[in-house]
């Protein structure tokens, strides 16, 4: 009977076989009353959006392909899959004359993996795509940017209710660590990061690619911004009004910076506003997270200067051969660990900036930053009476080593 109910979700008859205007009622038995009714409920919502696009022929096609989709599930994969959801515009109801229907797949079983297929129907493409469990727990903890597959789709098939609750329990997960501000906090951060890794990047690319690299990172970020905002990003940066919109914190030039962005074709000009994008991104996340340095465990400083050490000797190396490239990966290094971890123990501008004195080429004062900044971080480590071990010969490392307890 499930099948029944799934047969109605596409808009197709389960009695008569053919599409019908409206989702006729299902008796099953009572003890699968509680699965039918969550069932039934998503093919209610799933008929009568097919029925309100049946008055539109193009559309009526659309509504067609779902019901053979479903079809395929039920024929050849009904042990194979466990969930097919419809995302998107379709769902949204905001679709046009030319817009494809976006869908993806759980399969359960290495053969559910079989039922993936790309191709164009009414000169329409479409990807039907599988999403593994795993991965679908990935985007619920915040590691991915496609958060609202999982939270804002239509379940038109369902395998049983294990599926539909273990679908509930990852949404749920994701709200969780939305509301979580550690989580928040931290899972912000790595996506800054990721913008960070790929402005760093883009000094060795070709111009051609440093455009889609530009996009990229104000996309990363936007999805960073939301997760500061309690929410994720669901149109993502081609309805960046509409996102923004939504968010009570945002860096004040971010639009009129991306604006600018998308209109240049200037290599320097693209780096320097991305460049301005990451700060401003960077303001609002301190004016979120600054207070938590109450809360955090200097116990977690230990160690960080030993492991960090070869990067001040990077950078200065870098400056004595004025070696662009070194010396900005170098200082993208310093920068990224003062901003997503240093910067947790100090108030602002404790720790002087690297990158930007990069940029313009002085290498001098790059030296003096970097000196000044690993002084900074010894006497943090002081204060927090952290020790700090160094050893001037292998001598004297090989007696603490040895003898020092297990």
């Amino acid at each position: 009977m499930v099948q029944a109910a799934v047969l109605c979700a596409a808009g197709i008859d389960p009695r008569l076989g053919g599409r019908v205007a409206c989702c006729p009622a299902v008796e099953l038995p009572d003890k699968q009353s509680e699965t039918v009714s969550r069932l039934h409920i998503s093919c209610k919502s799933s008929s009568e959006r097919i029925c309100q696009v049946q008055r539109n022929h193009h559309l009526i096609d659309k509504s067609d392909l779902l019901g053979i989709i479903v079809e395929k599930i039920e024929t050849s994969y009904s042990e194979d899959i466990s969930l097919l959801i419809c995302y998107g515009s379709y769902v949204t109801g905001d679709y046009g004359a030319m817009s494809d229907i976006d869908f993806f797949f759980v399969p359960k079983t290495k053969k559910g993996y079989e039922l993936g297929y790309q191709f164009i129907l009414n000169n329409i493409g479409y990807d039907l795509w599988p999403v593994s469990w795993e991965r679908l727990t990935a985007i619920s903890n915040l590691e991915e940017q496609i958060a609202s597959i999982l939270m804002d789709g239509e379940v038109l098939f369902a395998s049983s209710e294990d599926d539909l609750l273990k679908l509930d329990e990852l949404k749920n997960n994701l709200k969780q660590n939305l509301n979580n501000e550690s989580v928040a906090r931290k899972m912000s951060m790595r996506h800054m990061d990721k913008a960070k890794a790929i402005y760093f990047d883009m000094q060795n690319h070709e111009s051609n690619m440093i455009f889609i690299d530009a996009v990229s990172i104000a996309e990363t970020l936007l999805f960073a911004i939301a997760i500061l905002n309690g929410t994720y990003s669901r149109k993502g940066i081609k309805r960046i009004e509409d996102e923004i919109g939504r968010f009570s914190m945002m860096p004040g030039r971010y639009l009129e910076i991306y604006r600018k962005l998308i209109r240049t074709d200037n290599k320097a000009e693209v780096q320097h506003l991305v460049n301005e994008l990451i700060v401003e991104t960077d303001k609002i996340w301190k004016t979120k997270f600054d207070h938590d340095r109450e809360n955090v465990d200097a116990s977690e400083l230990a160690g960080f200067y030993e492991e960090f050490k070869s990067t001040y000797n990077k950078l200065l190396l870098a400056c004595d051969k004025k070696d662009y490239e070194n010396a900005y990966y170098a200082g993208f290094m310093i920068d990224r660990e003062t901003q997503s971890f240093l910067n947790n123990y100090v108030g602002p501008g404790v720790f002087p900036n690297i990158i930007n004195e990069v940029i313009k080429n002085d290498f001098e004062i790059v030296r003096d930053n970097c000196i000044e900044h690993e002084c900074q971080l010894i006497k943090l480590l002081n204060k927090n009476h952290i020790e700090i071990n160094s050893h001037s010969d292998t001598n004297e490392f090989r007696q603490y080593f040895l003898e020092k307890s297990t």
